[in-house]
């Protein structure tokens, strides 16, 4: 039996392959199930696994930001919060064949996404279930924002004129018994 997959509403994407570098495993069964990656730009990414059928596999690809995944980490929301709450407002929907080639890139708006492409409300993060990668990463991303914030109220502009005393107008002084 063939199987077809589902067909995506939205608009061609002009993203490509090479605009994004894979960081590390979020999780992985038989095969990587949701990746995170970074862009040319410095961006992060997260692609979550889909579906397949007997030519490609479907990934969903959408923006997030170190403070989203800081949150993620600490269980202050959940797996779908983390994709709806995207800065892009869409999501990529990236068809991969057996040779990691794009073979089709969807762009999506958020209120057009399909509920089967979404994390069960009550999927959150829990430490034992993700690869190695993405606890390291929560590490860091804690230690980051846990440091405090400091700022400082720049004093206005002054002009002062700095000079060295005139020489002989100050004496060393002598070493004395204490």
């Amino acid at each position: 039996k063939i199987k077809k997959l589902e067909p995506i509403k939205g608009v061609k994407s002009d993203l490509v392959q090479n605009d994004l570098k894979k960081l590390g495993e979020f999780l992985f069964y038989e095969g990587p199930l949701v990746s995170h990656f970074i862009s040319n730009k410095k961006e992060d990414y997260i692609m979550k696994w889909c579906d397949h059928d007997n030519e490609v596999n479907r990934w969903m690809l959408y923006k997030t930001n170190h403070e989203l995944l800081h949150r993620f980490f600490n269980k202050q929301i959940g797996a779908r919060q983390l994709i709806l709450k995207t800065p892009d407002q869409f999501v990529h929907f990236i068809d991969i064949d057996n040779n990691i080639d794009w073979k089709r890139v969807i762009k999506v708006e958020l209120n057009n996404l399909s509920e089967k492409n979404l994390p069960k409300p009550d999927a959150y993060y829990e430490k034992g279930d993700f690869e190695p990668y993405g606890e390291k990463l929560r590490m860091s991303l804690n230690e980051h924002f846990s440091r405090p914030i400091k700022s400082y109220k720049a004093p206005e502009a002054t002009i002062e004129i700095v000079a060295e005393p005139p020489p002989k107008s100050y004496k060393k002084k002598k070493k004395g018994k204490g």
